[in-house]
């Protein structure tokens, strides 16, 4: 009969549930029908929206009794089950619980997903609501602290550092997790799992939803937990809706709130009144049954009850043997007066490999300690047990196959009137926690070395007080206190300066209090001799392993970072060489002077300086001689002013000067005289002496220009104006200047539009040989074709050459040059050499004289019968003065080719004898101005016999230019010129012209 009451009562447990579910929805039954029902709630596009969705699929948690699970015949049952029939009889539709999800943070995974309509059982949380609408809250209950039974815990801050057991997904995670960052969570797959683990000491507590949590208890039968505390989490349960389904949550908050009280309180009092058979309860009364029937029949079945006794007793043992041969946990007992184990459990077979027999020989354990462990654990267990003290020890332990495993061994000392007898103790494998252990330590070490190892970078550790707890070499080197020095004192009692003290307290204290960490920022520390150091300061919080927290501070030494600051800013802002403002710095003064001018209605005045013949001095001594000079010159020009003023070097040899508040012209005078007697002094460079002057430009604020710009560019302006009267002088700029460089910036747009409207032309001057009379050479001359009449050579050729126009220039008229002697040669048949000017800038071109240029430049020519011989070039005597191994080489390109080389305007330069022979000239020009005032008796006519005598014996042919007058061509016959040029046979004229005055057809020639 006792053993039917168990399944009896729980047949009569799911009888009165199913009749309990009946009187609940018995009323119902009768209520108006869904279509009624929604017809008189809904709207027309909520109700179209139902009829398509016929079955919802719903998400739950298949383990969360009593609110909802799967019973053993896969019924969804539980409160929230019940609440969910009531709103399908109101919607007429079918919510169709999901079952496949393992666990509930798989199913609000799934929810994320949008595997569900709708989720039957849930707390809002902020994560959740990214991707699920809410209801109102249809079911409420609290958080609270389950614990093994013994002293209360209170609240969740008393749990700082322990163990609590969480159902994963519940919504207590994440508040745990974000409110007590130091609690170690464990999340387990269900609620029961949960309190599995605190009821086997596996974790100190359970924090979760009241109501599962007593229903799972009642129901397991877990009677060593309690609740033991409270929180301020409250379990606001409530229907989550998929968030595309925007209709849905509408829908579902109108059927619930048509819940009314009654069907509410039935519901909740059904489940809250359920009771479960309890084995505990069932054995006691089993044992009092018994009890009665010993008392009653003690003498007729007293062998029976022995019997039980035993059989009970070897029943408990059985029942305790199987839980201890299920667990890691090895039992064991020893004769504290033989040292000699008289129990071992047998699952120190499974985990060590030895059989039971091994371990009851005497000295079995400690021969099977580790060597390095032996001693350590057999004294000090002989100690403690003397003492008669319980006690923990770990040792490392050898198995069966000679592996070394950890153990944690916890021993409780037996007496027996009063000492000791037996020992007793639980062995716990323990190697994965102590393999984890040493990686933590190797981890930690190898992080110290690494911190250890970086002398730039100084680490610190302070406890809540601030008083030092770590401090490694960088800081020892950075702020000269050793480890022993500092070891306990407080940060702001040692690098902190006074100003600084009363804020760091207050930075640390808010960070410790309220979670706000101080900023990592540049600061002045203090070194132990008081001096100060930069430094960039970063800072970490972490929690110690007994709860606490440790600031460690991260210094790194920025002297050398603002040394080399500094030496940038100095890179910045002034010239290496001289160590005088730049152009950057002197531009930064000269604004902050004009707007100190506008102010206070004064001028400024801006001298730009170039010294003269200072590239002399650094072709003939040396660009180290240049530097030297260059630096005594910044030295005069800075003693010439005054502090308030600037001296700046803008570059090469030019420099600047600002003059402020100037009210008086005469003292602008009076810095530029001074500046030019200064300046033209001698210059010793170690042993040499040198001599340059200075031209200076000067311009005005606010009289010449309102702009910085305008200023440097009238300084620039006049400046040149001063080289060009002669040098060594000043000059102030003139609105004339402007006016001149106008002109000059309009020409060169203009003269760059030229190439590309071919408003160039070549013409040609005949040169006659002397002997016959007849023409043998012509000069191709560039004219200028602009629409407003002919610009002269003179204005442009220039320009060109500054400007680097000359190259592309000077390429079109060789060009052009070489097709129009083509065509003559072609139709005239003539040997006619016609000679090309070439400018000095043309040869500092990388592209002059290659192959390539030759190619694209005579190709065509040479194509069509064309014989270099006919060409002839023209260099000035500039060019060979300036002539380095890439223009020597280019000549030679030229003599290599085919093409004679003519010096022009000889005389006139710096040419010398060695030149001449050094380059193997073909011709000699004599320039005009010897030809012009040519009489007999002139000293004209001796110079041009002796240019010509000289030319010749070096095997020179010479071009006599500028000849206008029959005597002229007289007097160069008499002394053997060669060549003749000038007006006196033709001027310069077009190809067309020239060919019909000076050629004749090869056909004509043939009938001469």
């Amino acid at each position: 009969m006792l053993r039917i009451a168990p399944w009896l009562a729980l047949v009569m447990s799911f009888v009165c549930s199913a009749f309990a579910s009946v009187s609940v929805y018995a009323d119902d039954a009768l209520a108006e029908t869904s279509a009624a029902w929604q017809e008189q709630h809904l709207s027309s596009d909520e109700i179209a929206w139902l009829a398509q969705h016929p079955v919802l699929k719903l998400g739950i948690d298949s383990k969360f009794a009593p609110y909802e699970w799967i019973d053993s015949e896969g019924v969804y049952t539980g409160i929230a089950a019940d609440y969910f029939h009531l709103l399908e009889q109101r919607l007429g539709v079918s919510f169709e619980p999901v079952t496949d999800k393992t666990s509930w943070s798989a199913v609000l995974n799934a929810a994320r997903d949008g595997e569900y309509d709708l989720i039957s059982c849930l707390v809002k949380t902020d994560e959740r609501e990214v991707y699920l609408e809410f209801s109102q809250s249809y079911l409420a209950s609290t958080a609270v602290i389950v614990s093994q039974q013994g002293p209360y815990v209170g609240t969740l801050d008393k749990l700082k550092g322990k163990t609590v057991a969480i159902h994963k997904g519940h919504f207590t995670d994440e508040l745990l997790r974000r409110d007590y960052p130091g609690i170690n969570i464990i999340n387990t797959a269900d609620i029961g799992s949960a309190l599995h683990l605190v009821s086997e000491g596996q974790a100190d507590a359970f924090v979760g939803d009241a109501t599962a949590a007593s229903y799972v208890m009642k129901k397991e039968s877990i009677l060593n937990l309690s609740f033991s505390g409270h929180t301020d989490y409250k379990s606001d349960y409530r229907i989550g809706v998929y968030r595309e389904n925007t209709l849905l949550t509408g829908i579902i908050q109108k059927a619930l709130d048509d819940i009314s009280e009654s069907e509410r309180n039935q519901i909740l009092d059904h489940w809250s009144g359920l009771e479960f058979p309890q084995s505990i309860a069932l054995a006691k009364i089993v044992k009092i049954s018994v009890v009665i029937t010993l008392i009653l029949l003690f003498f007729i079945y007293w062998n029976f009850r022995l019997r039980r006794s035993e059989e009970a007793y070897r029943r408990s043992e059985q029942r305790f043997k199987n839980l201890v041969e299920s667990s890691d946990g090895m039992v064991w007992e020893v004769d504290y007066h033989t040292n000699n184990i008289i129990y071992m459990s047998e699952n120190a077979v499974r985990i060590l490999g030895y059989p039971i027999d091994s371990w009851l020989q005497p000295g079995f354990w400690p021969d099977h300690i580790h060597p390095d462990d032996r001693n350590r654990v057999v004294n000090y267990a002989t100690k403690e047990a003397a003492a008669m003290r319980d006690y923990l020890s770990e040792y490392r332990f050898l198995t069966v196959n000679g592996d070394a495993v950890w153990i944690r061994d916890m021993v409780r000392v037996v007496t027996e009137k009063g000492k000791p007898r037996w020992l007793r103790g639980l062995m716990l494998d323990i190697t994965d926690q102590k393999k984890a252990e040493l990686l933590m330590q190797e981890s930690e070490s190898r992080f110290r070395e690494l911190i250890e190892s970086l002398p730039a970078i100084a680490v610190q550790g302070y406890d809540e007080e601030r008083r030092v707890i770590y401090w490694n070499d960088a800081s020892e080197t950075l702020y000269g206190y050793t480890r022993e020095d500092v070891q306990g004192r407080r940060l702001e009692d040692l690098i902190i300066p006074g100003q600084m003290r009363e804020g760091l307290i207050e930075f640390h204290r808010a960070w410790l209090d309220e979670g706000v960490p101080i900023p990592a920022a540049e600061l002045e520390l203090q070194r132990k001799d008081g001096s100060m150091v930069p430094v960039f300061s970063s800072h970490v919080m972490l929690t110690a392993a007994d709860g606490s927290q440790n600031m460690y501070c991260i210094d790194v030494n920025l002297i050398e970072q603002k040394q080399a600051r500094a030496e940038l800013t100095q890179m910045a802002h002034y010239d290496p060489l001289t160590l005088l403002p730049n152009r950057r710095t002197f531009t930064d003064r000269l604004q902050q002077m004009m707007q100190s001018s506008k102010r206070e209605g004064e001028q400024v005045a801006v001298m730009m300086i170039d010294l003269d013949r200072f590239k002399e001095v650094n072709d003939t001594l040396g660009h180290d001689y240049g530097d030297l000079l260059l630096k005594e010159a910044a030295n005069r020009l800075t003693a010439c002013i005054r502090e308030s003023d600037t001296v700046a070097r803008l570059g090469g040899d030019e420099f600047l000067v600002i003059l402020g508040h100037i009210s008086d012209i005469a003292v602008i005078e009076r810095v530029a005289r001074t500046i030019l007697k200064q300046l033209s002094d001698p210059y010793e460079l170690n042993d040499h002496i040198a001599f340059v002057s200075a031209s200076i430009g000067i311009t005005l604020y606010p009289v010449d220009a309102m702009s910085l710009e305008m200023l440097m560019k009238n300084a620039d302006q006049a400046m040149y104006a001063a080289k060009a009267e002669g040098r060594n002088r000043f000059h102030y700029f003139t609105p004339e200047m402007e006016a001149a460089a106008q002109r000059r910036r309009r020409m060169l747009n203009e003269l760059r539009e030229a190439i590309k409207l071919q408003q160039f032309e070549v013409y040609y001057q005949p040169i006659i040989d002397l002997s016959t009379g007849k023409i043998v050479k012509a000069e191709a001359l560039l004219r200028w074709n602009h629409p407003k009449g002919q610009v002269p050579p003179l204005d442009f050729i220039p320009l060109a050459e500054e400007t680097g126009l000359i190259v592309d220039i000077g390429n079109w008229v060789f060009a052009e040059v070489v097709r129009q002697v083509s065509v003559w040669k072609g139709y005239f048949d003539t040997d006619l050499q016609v000679g090309i000017n070439t400018s000095p800038a043309q040869y500092l071109d990388e592209n002059f004289c290659e192959p390539d240029w030759f190619g694209n430049i005579m190709g065509n020519g040479l194509a069509s019968g064309l014989n270099p011989a006919n060409l002839c070039i023209e260099i000035t005597e500039s060019l060979l003065m300036e002539a380095g191994s890439s223009i020597t080489d280019k000549l030679l390109q030229f003599r290599d080719h085919g093409i004679e080389v003519a010096l022009d305007d000889f005389g006139t330069g710096y040419s010398s004898l060695s030149y001449l022979k050094q380059f193997d000239i073909d011709y000699l020009k004599i320039d005009q101005s010897f030809v012009s005032n040519l009489s007999p008796a002139s000293q004209d006519l001796v110079l041009c016999e002796a240019i010509i005598v000289m030319a010749h014996k070096l095997g020179i042919r010479v071009i006599a230019e500028g000849v206008e007058t029959e005597e002229q061509r007289q007097l160069l016959t008499a002394i053997e010129c060669d060549y003749c040029q000038g007006y006196l046979f033709g001027r310069p004229m077009p190809a067309k012209e020239f060919s019909d005055q000076w050629l004749i057809p090869s056909h004509l020639i043939d009938q001469d």
